[in-house]
């Protein structure tokens, strides 16, 4: 018998022609509903109290509108200024960013949107394989020359400048197929998972070489596992953006480097104050770098 995955045979065609769509429509679909009434006397007239839907298809976010809450979803908001910034918009050409100088002073500045070349092909492709943005773009931009500023506000959401010593960030598609960023402020753990490949040798004292059992060969799998800082309920619940994508990087603040990464968790846990039994919310996110290494 021969078995076919028709999902990784359609892989690389469906990766390639969804950013080529010049237009995606997304019409928000009619949840079925039923009326909740109640009546007085229980025999006079009724009146509709509520109206509940039934969501059979979780798959889909009834309550969520691109045209009118955009597809940016910072966990936090904070920002090192020595990173790039990302912002996915829908449907629009040039986004305003609204810069506030600790002086007190303000002004704007007008960036396009569009896939950034100062990133590698592999992370230009990813941006575009979101469908949601196939129709708007990211854009992607270095503001670490625009001034002695404290915070940045684009289309109502701000991002807070902080001076950190925090080595990585983590850029990533949210559900709704924008890209967003996180910083990690807590510890970082790097790791190396070796897979030891070996063969049984000759030994003779009379000749180095033959020792016995030989490691012929390493596979290096480098992991990561990052502590995120305290959060609030509310910057937790968006959590999922990040533990449950699909397309994550790891960004190296101090060499630079962007890194393909694959998150590891295998739950992810809506945490809050209450539920942590009165304690502050953080989280631990396992990673490993996208690409293995071999040693010989």
């Amino acid at each position: 018998d021969i078995t076919v995955r028709i999902n990784e045979v359609c892989a690389d065609f469906l990766s390639h022609i969804l950013p080529t769509m010049e237009h995606v429509e997304f019409s928000r679909m009619a949840a079925p509903t039923f009326l909740v009434q109640t009546s007085s006397s229980g025999t006079g007239s009724w009146t509709t109290k509520d109206t509940i839907q039934f969501l059979n298809d979780w798959s889909y976010d009834y309550d969520y509108d691109p045209a009118t809450m955009g597809l940016s979803f910072p966990i936090n908001g904070k920002f090192d200024r020595r990173q790039p910034l990302v912002w996915t918009g829908y449907e629009v050409s040039t986004i305003t960013a609204t810069i506030y100088l600790k002086n007190g002073t303000t002004y704007n500045i007008y960036l396009p949107v569009e896939i950034s070349n100062d990133f590698n092909a592999d992370f230009n492709a990813d941006f575009a394989r979101s469908v949601r943005a196939a129709g708007s773009g990211t854009a992607v931009f270095y503001p670490s020359e625009w001034g002695d500023y404290d915070k940045i506000v684009i289309q109502g959401i701000t991002f807070e400048i902080v001076d950190t010593c925090s080595r990585y960030a983590l850029y990533y598609m949210n559900a709704y197929g924008g890209w967003d960023s996180y910083i990690i402020e807590g510890n970082t753990l790097e790791a190396d998972n070796l897979t030891r490949y070996t063969r049984e040798g000759e030994y003779d004292n009379r000749n180095l070489p033959n020792r016995g059992k030989m490691n012929y060969v390493n596979e290096v799998v480098k992991t990561y596992t990052f502590h995120t800082g305290w959060l609030t309920d509310d910057q937790a619940s968006r959590m999922h953006h990040l533990l449950n994508s699909p397309d994550v990087y790891m960004y190296d603040i101090a060499r630079e480097q962007m890194i393909p990464v694959i998150l590891t968790n295998n739950t992810t846990e809506y945490k809050t104050f209450s539920n942590q039994g009165n304690r502050m919310v953080n989280y631990t996110i396992q990673a490993e770098v996208a690409q293995s290494r071999v040693r010989r």
